[in-house]
């Protein structure tokens, strides 16, 4: 029994001594790797160091003394200690690639290099030692010598597209982009071919922001092309590099020709068609789309062009009919709106059952609205043809309240949308399921009270906008709010300017027009004159009177630190652009707003058309 006890106290001590070295051993292992990660090189080093004296098989300990020799350029203490490790670990294969890496870093490159090919020796069958090889050579920048390992692999393993990869990215990385596609190409021959040309294309765009790769690629691709004419895929990559470089003539030409030899009947065209819409090319869009309309005869294909073709006549229309341009927009955006009209009245007519039939109506019903202000039209179009796909359900409705508003059924209006508020409220999975389906809602039924004349209620849903400033709807809500708020000392004089937003809503503009003048003799001093006499210029270009406009739309610009003043002086120079076509004077008016507002958020916009009207050097 004596003995028992005295044995087993031993083994106590024993296990006690071995658990104090392991945690001992944990503990200078954490401080050797918080110094590592603090740059503290040579001190980590001495922990390490007595780490792996202490238990020299564990790896952990070695490899943490073989980054602190190379990180401290002690490269003939790495490679003497990778050596040792070698010794009792000769198949290692990544011992080798690190040999190697240091005896490079030594300036033994020819050690370097026999180091790496006993690497590969150890297992050439095996493309992961190619891989691990060519790895550490990119490392040190010696990519010529990675594809030639590659390329060594290629020959010796059955593993082709990924080394190919790799090779084109180390060209790409030599800056030789044509050597780099041309080694791409080579997955055509290897892979499906259809998913070699959708990865082809994804590694040209990841590098599209490089001019002089995309203009290397194409050069390239065109040569390959003429040497291979017939090359259905090879044709494709060039559409698509004609596509990256906005060169659309040479796209349109490569698409048409892919159309014509693959039997597509315009849905190669209609890629070309699609990617150009992408890009806001919205015109040569338009053309294209048209083109397929005619060409296939295939209802899903023929019902998608003539979508395409009128949401691109539509953004042309737009373009120059937008916020900020619309007042005194040329008449030609109106052409290219009723050109919409009709063909969404295509797809209404013709294609019901599409998909794309809910959304014809309502773009439909918007264009007459807000462009045409036709309501009589819109509700035509509602009555007619009000039963819409259940995902366009809520933007129906937000129509319908538009509609309401523009026919001065403002009380119908608010109804409407606290209805959808309370449902919305009600049922967070309906339709409508987000904050900024609330919030648009919440600054509808707050217009609808705005123009009612009730401020305070109109004040409280802008309130709950305005507390989450990330929605849809916040800006417009802050606007709408300060204007309340600014100029509810005098509620007279804010009830006769909300009055005016309600007629311009309705479209009695001369009527608008008439009440703004009043505002602004008898209350100049007001908050609100502002904002009167910018809705006034408004109103002055909607009937035409373009010497009004720019008089009223001077004196705003006049006064720097107004809040209309930059719009205002924006808008002088587009109507000279636009509607007056006076390419001199507008040029004088942008190159002022650059001068005066060089903070505005225009500032972009008006350089961008000051490249276009004076050439793409100015």
């Amino acid at each position: 029994m004596k003995r028992l006890v005295v044995t087993s106290l031993l083994l106590l001590s024993f296990a006690a001594i071995a658990f104090s070295q392991t945690a001992d051993e944990q503990n200078k292992l954490r401080i050797a790797q918080a110094l590592e990660q603090a740059g503290e090189f040579g001190k980590a080093l001495d922990f390490y160091r007595q780490l792996y004296d202490s238990s020299p098989g564990n790896f952990v300990y070695f490899d943490g003394l073989r980054r602190a020799y190379m990180n401290l350029k002690q490269y003939d203490s790495a490679g003497a200690l990778i050596r040792q490790r070698l010794l009792i670990d000769p198949k290692n294969i990544s011992l080798y690639c690190e040999l190697g890496d240091a005896y490079l870093k030594s300036g033994l490159q020819d050690s370097a290099m026999d180091a790496w090919n006993r690497a590969i020796d150890i297992d050439p069958k095996n493309p992961g030692s190619y891989q691990a090889v060519a790895g550490i050579m990119t490392q040190d920048r010696l990519f010529e010598k990675a594809i030639g390992v590659y390329t060594r692999g290629e020959k010796t393993t059955s593993y082709k597209s990924g080394f190919i990869i790799q090779i084109a990215r180390l060209y790409f990385y030599m800056m030789d982009y044509r050597g780099s596609l041309k080694e791409m190409l080579g997955l055509l021959s290897t892979n499906d071919k259809a998913v070699a040309v959708t990865y082809i294309q994804n590694e040209i765009e990841s590098y599209s922001t490089s001019k002089q790769a995309v203009d290397q690629f194409t050069q390239e691709m065109k040569e390959q092309v003429d040497k291979n004419s017939s090359n259905v895929d090879y044709r494709r990559l060039l559409a698509f590099l004609y596509m990256e470089q906005k060169d659309y003539r040479s796209a349109y030409d490569t698409y048409k020709w892919l159309d014509d030899h693959t039997g597509s009947k315009g849905i190669e065209l209609l890629v070309f068609a699609e990617r150009a819409y992408g890009d806001e090319a919205y015109q040569v869009a338009a053309n294209a789309y048209s083109e397929v309309s005619k060409l296939s005869k295939v209802e899903p294909v023929v019902s998608q062009a003539i979508m395409g073709y009128a949401n691109s006549l539509r953004r042309l229309g737009e373009e120059l009919y937008s916020d900020d341009d619309r007042p005194c927009a040329s008449d030609d955006s109106l052409q290219d709106l009723n050109a919409a009209l009709a063909a969404y009245g295509r797809i209404i007519a013709n294609y019901p059952r599409t998909q794309y039939f809910s959304q014809a109506v309502l773009n439909s019903i918007d264009i007459r609205m807000n462009y045409f202000h036709d309501t009589k039209a819109a509700e035509r179009l509602f009555s007619e043809y009000g039963s819409l796909a259940p995902e366009y359900s809520y933007a129906a409705a937000l129509a319908r309240i538009d509609l309401y508003m523009m026919e001065g059924r403002f009380n119908d209006a608010l109804s409407s949308s606290l209805d959808l508020i309370r449902a919305e409220t009600r049922d967070r999975s309906s339709a409508a399921s987000d904050v900024n389906v609330l919030s648009r809602l919440r600054f509808e039924a707050a217009r609808a009270l705005y123009c009612l004349g009730n401020f305070d209620s109109a004040s409280h849903y802008l309130n709950e906008i305005v507390a989450d400033p990330m929605t849809d709807a916040a800006n417009e809500a802050i606007q709408l709010s300060d204007l309340i708020q600014n100029n509810k000392g005098n509620p007279q004089a804010l009830k006769e300017f909300a009055a005016a937003d309600a007629m311009e809503i309705e479209g009695r503009i001369p009527e608008a027009a008439l009440q703004l003048e009043e505002i602004l003799k008898s209350y100049p001093q007001m908050p609100l004159a502002s904002n009167a006499r910018f809705q006034l210029a408004t109103a002055y270009c909607t009937m035409g009177n373009v010497k009004e406009a720019l008089d009223s739309y001077a004196l705003l610009a006049a006064d720097s630190a107004g809040i209309f003043a930059d719009r205002a002086q924006f808008r002088i120079a587009k109507i000279y652009e636009v509607t007056l076509h006076d390419s001199s004077r507008a040029v004088t008016e942008y190159e002022n707003f650059l001068a005066r507002f060089p903070n505005s958020i225009y500032q972009d916009k008006v350089r961008d058309i000051l490249r276009r009207m004076l050439g793409s050097n100015s």
